[in-house]
């Protein structure tokens, strides 16, 4: 007992320390906010390599698959963690799996690690895609403020440059991110190209092979984003009806979701040695193998098909 209390203590100590990091960076952007404005503003002596740390982020700087995926969810939440902070993070979930294993059993520690698991990845992800309709929501602002640049005759980067100081969160974080990598010599259609893919925005994507064919073979690049933005508000119009129609169907499917869950929970905690006798069972053990597998599949496609009706895929 002592044992476990202490494996339990050191895994709380962890944890704990994950948060810490998570302040720091939160910290760290917050700084780093107030340099850029002390910058735009043509004050202040700030080290560019302190500036470009953060926004050296490409998809394909990140050799590992593992860290690669953890680093663009933390980066989808508006989070600027570098990628040795991620993995990190990483190590210390990795060490919490033996450390909750040895503390509260095999099968209980399973549970538990799966739960805390599924409800972070949950947490991240919902806050990422409130943050991604944010961005498309206030992404037609940005394009006609742009397109007034424009019309002035400065470029697309400085036009972008010049919107992204006079708008509001999180719009203006990520292209001052994007003019920061500009700046540092980077081609703005490649810039855009990978924030699309790291948020998962394909609007940017659009707007990156629109900046492209522009750098390439001219054209009007003012009637392309109109274009865009016109766009940009009809799907937004029909995204809407069709959330409105299917809210119901998408609050079944939650409960759907979370009542096998709670029911597990519930019999845990009344009778905690009812799972133990089935897992000593191999009849029960396979059961219980089939049934958790089946669930994950169910609420995996559950939540795709949520996730294309909220895309309009």
């Amino acid at each position: 007992m002592n044992v476990s209390i202490a494996v339990f203590l050191l895994a709380l100590i962890l944890v704990a320390g994950a948060v810490w990091l998570f302040i720091r960076a939160g910290q760290r952007e917050r700084q780093e906010e107030v340099q850029l404005r002390l910058r735009a503003s043509g004050s202040g002596d700030i080290d560019d390599a302190v500036l470009a740390a953060p926004s050296l982020k490409g998809n394909n700087q990140i050799a590992n698959p593992v860290l690669r995926w953890a680093c663009h969810l933390v980066w989808r939440t508006g989070v600027e963690l570098d990628p040795a902070t991620v993995g990190r993070i990483l190590l210390v979930l990795v060490l919490l799996v033996p450390a909750a294993l040895i503390a509260f059993g095999w099968f209980g520690g399973s549970i538990l690690v799966a739960v805390l698991l599924l409800f972070g990845w949950l947490f991240l992800t919902r806050r990422a895609a409130a943050r991604r309709n944010k961005i498309v929501e206030q992404l037609p602002d940005f394009l006609e403020s742009a397109i007034r640049i424009l019309s002035a005759g400065n470029t697309l980067e400085e036009a972008f440059a010049s919107a992204a100081r006079e708008s509001p969160d999180p719009i203006r974080p990520l292209f001052t991110s994007v003019g920061r990598q500009v700046r540092l010599g980077a081609p703005v259609e490649t810039v855009l190209y990978e924030a699309g893919e790291v948020h998962k925005i394909a609007d940017l994507k659009v707007l990156a092979l629109a900046a492209s064919v522009n750098r390439k073979f001219g054209g009007s690049l003012r009637s392309i984003l109109r274009s865009l933005i016109q766009a940009i508000r009809t799907r937004d119009m029909a995204a809407r009806e069709l959330r409105a129609l299917t809210a119901e169907t998408r609050f079944s499917a939650m409960v759907l979701c979370a009542l096998p869950v709670v029911l597990v929970l519930i019999i845990v905690l009344r009778n905690p040695g009812y799972y133990s006798q089935m897992w000593a069972d191999p009849g029960g053990r396979n059961m219980l193998i089939g049934s958790i597998v089946m669930q994950l599949i169910g609420i995996g496609v559950i939540f795709k098909m949520m996730r294309s009706v909220e895309d309009g895929a």
